[in-house]
């Protein structure tokens, strides 16, 4: 077990008992996962000398790798036992080293719901009245889309043809009918001319996000989708929650369903409606006295940041910077865990040992406030939670520094991908001098700078929010989100070194009586996916987020950056990449070897899956 110190103050604190409490819902099995991990867990609490017992020892920094990169806890995914056990481990360094919590209720934690991955509860329902139909039976011929808000819902429906306004075409389903207050009734897709002239993907106007964009601008409550009549099958779409919200209640009806709405409106089948819509003829109308009332409901999935506070001593002791990094690894997949020791436990051991070395340093004038964020895979999704719903002030936020993936440094020029990048210089006024300054002290030859802090990580969030923000990063590589990103390739010295360099960042920044003055850099920043050049620096990016590999076709993708070529051509966070320029895509090797070659300014045809839908997307690639 871990030793009594430590188990003592997490005891007082919010964090061991938690561990307990946890391994004892999981039974017996799990219990045992826990004792052996933290038995290997010995923190380093704050010891005598001040600051010269302050060092970055790479032993440390890798014992932290190799427990929270461990087979057991299968790869830390949101939600997970083994992300609970990496959350104890963490709060009970943070204890050790003498941070004080910074959760909620006086715990590390700060606990939250994701409405992501849990499956629809029982209480989901559906109903109807004004009009004969078909028993309803979720999953029958009917579902809510995994998309939908969560909540009640009801109101007066309303047809309003495909859901479409599209000017260029001279095309507007809205035209004549108020859907304020109502369920706005639809068909999927779009009018088979559309496509077409578009190629074999539909437009954007077709897509599910774009429609229920217009129906809530539109004052709709609701949507009820079905199928077209001329598809094949009349299949229910996904119910699983996969972290879109489009913010309005959402169900499908199967066709047998709608023929008999329409027909209580005296309308005509969908089959003859779904024709005149596509000759151009105006179909919507109020479904007279027809009204619909449901509710979405889904089991959301428990997730917590974990936080500790070292308060400051000086005048500016109300202000904070804040350390951070994601905990969270994307599990198992395929049958094989993919552990995460450089994708985040690199990160997470860092922020571990700046706060040791933080301890052992008198006279901070800020505070400084050490986060773990869980969700980051899913779209950094604890960050963003903080930043709605932080501990202290957001306004009192002097600046955060993220890292992620800092675990393989290399300097040598031959290394396409290892280097180390420094990201969001431009965020803050005083940064580009105090990190040339400091990468110099710590003996980095030349480090990869970026302007923007627009990158997919959790500084993402924090800049957002109007905080000067770093990221701290050293490369894509090929085990990246695959089994292979494993403890034994970590440079645990160059990722020691970056911690040390973190801290006397941090320290600068910290002590100042001037806090960084907030700047906007619009452009996305050049780090994101992209084929690599000389010195680690991408000649072109696409701006996503890779999502899990969940062994199924294609490269899915769990965000895409704002302003970046794939939001600007359309992508959207779910979708999944099959094919660049007609070659075959499953994975960041395979998608770099389809951009080889290519430049920024170049087009390139980015075939995906957006759910059952194939689209083509026209993308025009940027340039580092």
């Amino acid at each position: 077990m871990m030793c009594d110190r430590t188990w003592g103050r997490a005891a007082r604190t919010g964090g061991a008992p938690w561990v307990r409490a946890r391994a004892g819902a999981r039974g017996a099995a799990w219990a045992a996962a826990v004792a052996c991990v933290m038995s290997a867990a010995r923190a380093e609490g704050p010891t005598s000398g001040g600051a010269a017992a302050i060092d970055f020892s790479a032993e440390r920094y890798h014992a932290h790798i190799n427990l929270l990169a461990s087979d057991l806890l299968k790869g830390r995914d949101t939600g997970s036992d083994g992300i609970d056990i990496a959350a104890g481990y963490i709060a009970g360094q943070f204890a050790a080293i003498g941070l004080q919590p910074g959760g909620t209720d006086g715990t590390y934690f700060q606990e939250f719901t994701l409405n992501l991955g849990g499956k629809m509860k029982d209480t989901t329902t559906l109903t109807f009245s004004g009009a004969e139909l078909p028993a309803l039976s979720r999953g029958t011929n009917w579902t809510a889309y995994g998309w939908s808000s969560q909540g009640a819902f009801e109101g007066d429906v309303v047809f309003v043809g495909y859901g479409i306004v599209n000017p260029e075409k001279n095309y507007d389903d809205y035209a004549g009918v108020d859907v304020k207050g109502k369920i706005a009734f639809m068909l999927r897709r779009e009018p088979a001319g559309w496509r077409a002239e578009g190629g074999p993907g539909f437009s954007r106007h077709s897509w599910f996000g774009s429609k229920a964009n217009l129906a809530k601008e539109k004052g709709a409550v609701g949507m009820i989708v079905v199928n077209q009549a001329t598809e094949d099958q009349d299949t229910l779409g996904g119910s699983a929650r996969s972290g879109e919200n489009y913010e309005i209640s959402a169900v499908q009806v199967k066709r047998e369903v709608a023929d008999a709405l329409l027909k209580a409106a005296g309308m005509e089948p969908l089959a003859d409606v779904q024709k005149k819509l596509d000759a151009g003829t105006n179909g919507s109308k109020p479904l007279g006295a027809i009204h619909a009332a449901g509710a979405v409901e889904f089991e959301g999935l428990p997730a917590r940041n974990v936080i500790g506070v070292l308060p400051g001593t000086g005048p500016n002791a109300d202000e904070y910077v804040v350390i951070g990094a994601h905990y969270d690894h994307v599990g198992e997949q395929g049958g094989q865990i993919h552990n995460g020791a450089d994708d985040n436990a690199s990160g997470t051991s860092g922020v571990i040992e700046v706060a040791r070395a933080m301890a052992l340093t008198p006279g901070r004038n800020r505070s400084l406030l050490f986060m773990t964020f869980t969700g980051e895979e899913k779209g950094l999704l604890g960050s963003a939670q903080y930043c709605r719903t932080p501990t202290v002030p957001i306004e009192k936020i002097a600046c955060m520094m993220n890292m992620d993936m800092i675990g393989r440094f290399s300097s040598e020029e031959t290394q396409a991908d290892n280097h180390l990048w420094v990201e969001g210089l431009g965020t803050g006024d005083s940064f580009k001098a105090i990190v040339d300054r400091q990468t110099k002290a710590c003996g980095f030859e030349a480090y990869n700078p970026d302007e923007s802090a627009r990158g997919p990580s959790d500084h993402a969030s924090f800049y957002e929010a109007g905080v000067p923000s770093l990221f701290f990063f050293t490369g894509l590589h090929p085990d990246y989100h695959q089994p292979g990103d494993d403890a034994p390739k970590i440079n645990a010295v160059g990722g020691a070194n970056i911690a040390r360099l973190v801290y006397n960042i941090a320290l600068e920044l910290a002590n100042p009586p001037a806090r960084p003055v907030f700047a906007r850099v619009d452009t996305p920043a050049r780090i994101s996916l992209g084929q690599g050049q000389g010195g680690g620096r991408p000649r072109v990016f696409l701006g996503i987020v890779p999502g899990e590999d969940d062994g199924k076709k294609g490269w899915l993708i769990s965000g895409v950056s704002a302003g970046g070529p794939a939001e600007k051509g359309g992508m959207k966070a779910g979708d999944r990449i099959v094919a660049v320029n007609g070659q075959d895509v499953n994975n960041l090797g395979e998608y770099r070897k389809s951009v080889e070659g290519k430049k920024g300014g170049d087009e390139v045809e980015v075939k995906v899956l957006r759910g059952t839908e194939a689209l083509t997307l026209k993308l025009t690639l940027s340039g580092g």
